[in-house]
């Protein structure tokens, strides 16, 4: 039972993203793209191009929310690649099984789970993706750790969340920033991370996602070893 795994702050998240899902469906895959001037699109179509995987690969999409890096993956993969996508939210997987069904989509397989106690064997997907989340999970380590188990020996993992760069948090937008949402002032959790990858990078990027709105975050790229 996913409960057993849960403890209070991801069960927290886990009944808020349940009851906001419509409405985060709306602002991450309609408004976001349209008042961020195509950036938003642009940006995860990167990600997704960082993860350097080629047609008919095995990848794992973790934190899927309703969807929104699903169209970006199968792109690369193609139709003989296979994707599996997992979410803690059931509301919101039920928003992401609606674009499947109507993009037509056959090789995506929906699993609910936690993204701490990762229901897959070791070492079986080509690339691991995680976009927003990991700065809530109640147990990062364990998440970080299960993103690298369960990624084939060389596979890129990239995982990216909100995050004000080292030094901005005293300039006049970063001020603003953390005052408008404390999950700006979170780290990238590299001090979590296993032993066995290599190739670790971080970098930071503030990217216009409305009127008057920024978005802050970080990037890690890494492989495992």
């Amino acid at each position: 039972m996913l409960t057993e795994f849960l403890n209070e702050r991801d069960k927290k998240w886990m009944l808020e993203y349940d009851a906001m899902a419509r409405s985060y469906d709306i602002i991450m895959c309609y408004l976001t793209p349209l008042f961020s001037v195509g950036l938003e699109p642009f940006e995860r179509y990167t990600w997704v191009k960082q993860l350097q995987i080629k047609k008919g690969a095995n990848v794992l999409d973790i934190s899927t929310g309703t969807g929104r890096n699903l169209s970006f993956i199968i792109r690369q993969i193609g139709s003989k690649g296979r994707l599996a996508a997992m979410d803690i939210s059931q509301g919101a997987l039920g928003y992401a099984k609606i674009k499947i069904k109507r993009k037509r989509w056959k090789n995506i397989e929906l699993h609910r789970a936690n993204a701490s106690y990762l229901p897959y064997k070791d070492d079986v997907f080509d690339a691991v993706m995680h976009v927003g989340g990991i700065n809530t999970f109640g147990d990062k380590k364990r998440a970080v750790h299960d993103m690298v188990r369960v990624a084939k020996r060389n596979s890129k993992i990239i995982v990216v969340d909100e995050g004000l760069a080292l030094g901005k948090e005293k300039t006049f937008l970063g001020k603003f920033l953390l005052k408008s949402n404390a999950l700006y002032a979170y780290r990238p959790p590299i001090g979590l991370l296993p032993n066995n990858i290599k190739d670790l990078q971080v970098s930071w990027k503030t990217m216009l996602a409305g009127p008057m709105i920024a978005w802050p975050h970080y990037i890690v790229e890494l492989r495992k070893a």
